[in-house]
């Protein structure tokens, strides 16, 4: 019995020293494909901006991999549109929604688009949060075109059922429209206060109604936003990642002759944005894209950025942000490349060099997560400190 656990404890005493070992290999590598980014006077500059903006003019396909709800990464994301005219924005949301915001910017003037997002803005995922809509504005008013991909978020119904009462010609389908966007706003107030109450998405009500809905005479449109609810329903009860991702690789191939060989930019979270098989061991949306470009006989370029340290916000207005803890998470991985990052300055490691040594058997990567950024991104990019992203001030 003895000799058992001895040997348990010596041979993870060496499974240890193994990592260590191997993660001292990373670091003296990433040290040496370290370059550092400065934010001065509202605006990127360094060695590793050059070398990212210089990638990026050279490539179709800027894949952009994040964690989400804080202020630095939209503000890295508007500056690379700064640099490059990008004829399409690929993001985290339904295309009809998409569309939505797209037409709204276009077409309000700055006090109805403020009003707008008053009565609306919770329906907007990410892009509630100023800096996030802000980017949004930027590339609408740079004429580039707004297309999502994703399921219709939960508190969304109200936001796409109150555009379909405006278009409607079914007196009872107008009707529906608004219970649901009306039960959709009740329902997600009394969320806010209550986190045990379901959105309306969630309820049976919420399937009679759209049951109805998919019986009446209504457009094609109408009976395309319909099925895309009933979709977005069924991943949301179900938590069928696979779905989730099966649908956002068939909406972006849905307008494929429309978008390739275009400028495009993507900006997910990281999650779904490597080459590879993603974080979450699916082969996701920033592996088609990808695919698509090496079909072209070219590359995408794929980049994720997140925080050391810092705050994220809530998705939901009023609730507390969350300290980022580099101990957990992706984070957790990535400790060979944080452990680098001093100061104030950002930092951009590029992982070819360290991808190639890898695909050499040069240095062995135990750690399947962080195999899986080396392998998946082309630049890791490191914010000291970020800031959670605020609400508007309406």
């Amino acid at each position: 019995m003895k000799k058992s656990i001895l040997l348990a404890f010596f041979t993870m005493l060496l499974s240890t020293k193994f990592i260590s070992a191997q993660d001292s290999l990373v670091t003296a590598m990433a040290k040496r494909s370290q370059t550092s980014l400065t934010v001065s006077n509202g605006e990127l500059k360094g060695l590793g901006w050059d070398k990212i903006i210089e990638k990026a003019k050279k490539s179709n396909n800027i894949v952009i991999g994040e964690e989400h709800f804080t202020n630095e990464i939209p503000f890295f994301v508007s500056k690379i549109a700064g640099q490059i005219k990008f004829d399409n924005f690929f993001c985290e949301i339904d295309p009809f929604t998409a569309h939505i915001f797209e037409q709204k910017i276009k077409t309000l003037s700055a006090d109805a688009l403020n009003k707008y997002t008053a009565d609306y803005g919770n329906t907007f995922s990410f892009y509630a949060f100023k800096p996030e809509f802000d980017l949004l504005k930027q590339l609408v008013n740079g004429k580039t075109t707004i297309r999502g991909t994703d399921q219709i978020l939960l508190v969304a119904d109200r936001l796409i059922c109150n555009e379909l009462m405006q278009t409607t010609k079914n007196t009872r389908a107008r009707e529906i429209y608004k219970t649901i966007r009306d039960q959709s706003k009740a329902h997600f107030s009394a969320f806010l206060k209550d986190q045990k109450n379901p959105f309306y998405l969630l309820t049976p009500d919420f399937d009679t109604q759209i049951n109805e809905l998919a019986n009446l005479k209504l457009s094609t449109e109408e009976n395309k936003i319909i099925a895309a609810l009933k979709l977005s329903a069924e991943i949301y009860k179900s938590q069928n990642h696979h779905l989730r991702i099966q649908l956002m690789k068939n909406q972006l191939m849905a307008d494929y002759g429309s978008w390739v060989k275009q400028k495009n930019l993507y900006k997910y979270g990281a999650n779904h944005a490597a080459k590879g098989e993603s974080l979450l061991e699916i082969y996701d949306i920033g592996n088609l894209v990808n695919n698509i470009e090496d079909s072209q006989f070219s590359s995408s370029l794929h980049i994720i950025v997140l925080g050391k340290s810092g705050w994220q916000a809530s998705p939901f207005e009023g609730q507390p942000a969350s300290q980022i803890d580099e101990n957990e998470g992706s984070l957790k991985s990535l400790k060979p490349f944080l452990k680098l990052v001093n100061g104030t300055e950002w930092q951009c490691f590029d992982m070819a060099p360290i991808r190639r040594a890898i695909e050499n058997g040069k240095v062995k990567v135990t750690d399947v997560k962080l195999s899986r950024i080396i392998k998946g991104f082309d630049f890791l990019v490191v914010i000291p400190e970020v800031t959670a992203s605020q609400f508007p001030k309406l």
